[in-house]
């Protein structure tokens, strides 16, 4: 259903991006192979199509896209890719396929999940096969040309539930800890969850980061407020037709109707003194 009524925008969506194209941000978390369907895993094939795919387009990396949208109307839509949590499959699996393919890519890590303190609960108990990046990892990942390191926060937790104090150590800290393991600045965050308020929104801002995305659904244009950036969530289903719809724009209608009530259940579900922390302890 939903497949049919973006097919019916698509048009329209063609018709948007000639006359006012934008930057589309697209969101991946994990590349593997797994034995059942997960939202945030695509397979190794899958990526590998759809990065195919996405090669005939203008792929960037997220500083050039914002550095053009800064610059004024785009004359072109462009792409991007991120990463989320920062998983050993990004190294494992993506690297190599973003090479074949050219394309520049932003991975934002967990600072204690590259400890190999905490991992996404998500996906349980690891045991001996590790989920995340350590930090030689992310320093060879961080040399490759085209892979840019971002901050994701120190352990992962719904923002909006801690104190003033924890929410500032988690943005603030963060880049402070993944700044001295790179011996660089880092300029870009992602908030867990995609989950902000006013108060994320500053304190991100008074740390240093250049720019940040959320889970926000849509294309950034050059209006848009660049610690709230728009992105695209790509998934396995997402075969050659329907990744060509998402690069389109042509499911952003329904994806903010979805993502509207999504916000509205998640800060009820979470919005709790007991909901301030999210990582599993290993």
């Amino acid at each position: 259903m939903r497949r049919l009524l973006a097919s019916a925008l698509l048009p329209y969506a063609r018709l948007r991006n000639a006359f006012s194209p934008g930057l589309r941000i697209l969101m991946y978390h994990r590349v593997a192979q797994l034995a059942a369907y997960d939202q945030l895993t695509v397979s190794p094939e899958r990526f590998d199509q759809q990065m195919q795919q996405l090669a005939a387009h203008k792929v960037v990396s997220l500083e050039v896209g914002l550095q053009a949208l800064r610059a004024g109307p785009l004359r072109e839509p462009l792409f991007a890719v991120t990463f989320d949590d920062g998983y050993l499959d990004n190294l494992t699996e993506a690297l190599p396929i973003l090479e074949r393919h050219r394309i520049p890519a932003t991975i934002f890590v967990t600072t204690q999940f590259c400890d190999q303190a905490l991992s996404h609960p998500r996906y349980g108990d690891p045991g001996a096969q590790r989920l995340h990046l350590d930090w030689d990892e992310v320093r060879r990942l961080a040399r490759t040309p085209g892979i840019t390191i971002g901050s994701h926060t120190r352990t992962h937790p719904y923002l909006p539930t801690i104190s003033d104090a924890m929410a500032q150590q988690e943005i603030a800290l963060s880049r402070t800890e993944i700044a001295e393991q790179l011996h660089a600045p880092v300029s870009f965050f992602c908030y867990p969850s995609g989950d902000l308020g006013p108060r994320e929104l500053a304190l991100v801002q008074q740390s240093g980061y250049a720019a940040a995305v959320s889970v926000a659904p849509g294309v950034n244009r050059r209006d848009a407020d660049l610690y709230q950036l728009k992105r695209t969530e790509i998934t396995d289903r997402d075969d050659p037709a329907q990744f060509r719809l998402k690069l389109a724009g042509a499911f952003d209608p329904i994806h903010r109707l979805l993502h509207a009530r999504r916000t509205r259940r998640f800060a009820q579900k979470h919005l709790k003194p007991s909901a301030s922390f999210e990582a599993t302890t290993l």
